[in-house]
């Protein structure tokens, strides 16, 4: 791991669909997530494959560096 972050998106995508489904049927396909870095939005939506998830939210670059091979 990297350590601690300002946000996680796997743990908010992962902390929605658990809602989403403990919520049961005609729960909402679209959730807020509140994490330390900000809101994040994810949404479910149904694919020919199967269901697939977004996540959408502001991204700011937090570190910069160069690597000498």
């Amino acid at each position: 791991g990297s350590g601690e972050t300002l946000s996680c998106g796997t743990g908010a995508v992962a902390a929605a669909l658990a809602f989403r489904y403990w919520a049961g049927d005609g729960a909402p396909n679209q959730w807020k997530v509140d994490v330390p870095g900000g809101t994040v939005g994810v949404r479910m939506f149904a694919a020919e494959d199967g269901e697939h998830v977004s996540l959408s939210g502001p991204a700011d670059l937090v570190f910069e560096g160069a690597l000498e091979v």
